[in-house]
């Protein structure tokens, strides 16, 4: 019998957030054929994470790309 753990893990710095770290699996996109959709496999499995930020400085200064939705009219 086969036993698997949680695919997202996280740990929450509270004395500073954006020193907090994420992992997921399989990936950040949970729609295929996205790059995003698998990317975080192996990392996961190596039990790497990666930042995970919440001030704006932090999300802002880290990002790569911006989705602007403006409501129409």
């Amino acid at each position: 019998m086969a036993a698997t753990g949680a695919t997202y893990r996280h740990i929450i710095d509270f004395s500073h957030l954006d020193g907090s770290v994420f992992t997921n699996a399989p990936g950040q996109s949970g729609r295929p054929g996205s790059p995003y959709y698998g990317n975080l496999t192996e990392e996961w499995g190596a039990g790497r994470y990666f930042p995970l930020l919440f001030s704006r400085e932090a999300v802002e200064g880290r990002a790569e790309n911006r989705l602007l939705l403006k409501p129409a009219g």
